[in-house]
């Protein structure tokens, strides 16, 4: 599993006063504590990723990227409370961007210099990666949201930006296409 970089230094002071977990003191402000907010979510950021594209780089380095986005925006977090449903609404994001990315980079050429994205030798996680992939990606991020992090529908529906009876459609209609594409997959490396 590739490291997760640590977050950059920075000076702060810790007030047990006032200050709820996941939060700290930084001259005088209440804004959110970076290293531990990276200690307890990173791993699962780059879960939650890699279970989306099937590439545990590519996961860590997506991960990454939503930490320093949420950073550099930390003035647009209301609540420091709810910052890992903020984080995982920033890895949503750049996951549907690559995933986007990667369909319009398939229209290239093959050129035999490429390197494949999968690391994993286990034979069921690599149809579950591909299964994932091939349903629509608004159904992909809504089934590992919801069945593999354990986000509410509500929930799940503020992450995307969406309607809570949309994402019980997405769940719904993903469940379906996963298991008609797992099927796919499995009749296909049995015949």
């Amino acid at each position: 599993m590739p490291d997760l970089h640590p977050l950059p230094s920075r000076r702060v002071s810790l007030s047990k006063r006032g200050v709820s977990e996941g939060e700290r003191s930084v001259e005088g402000t209440r804004r959110p504590d970076w290293d531990a907010l990276y200690v307890r979510h990173a791993e699962e950021l780059m879960r939650f990723a890699v279970k989306l594209l099937g590439d545990r780089e590519r996961g860590a380095d997506i991960a990454h990227e939503a930490f320093l986005r949420a950073m550099r925006s930390e003035g647009t977090l209301r609540e420091p409370g709810a910052a890992r449903a903020w984080l995982f609404r920033i890895t949503t994001n750049l996951v549907k961007n690559e995933l986007r990315r990667r369909r319009l980079l398939s229209f290239l050429p093959f050129t035999g210099s490429e390197r494949g994205g999968e690391d994993a030798f286990d034979a069921t996680a690599v149809q579950v990666h591909r299964a994932l992939r091939s349903i629509p990606a608004d159904q992909a991020v809504a089934l590992v949201l919801h069945h593999q992090q354990g986000f509410s529908r509500r929930e799940v529906a503020e992450l995307v930006g969406v309607s809570e009876e949309a994402v019980k459609s997405r769940l719904a209609r993903g469940r379906r296409n996963f298991v008609a594409a797992y099927g796919r997959l499995e009749r296909g490396l049995a015949g």
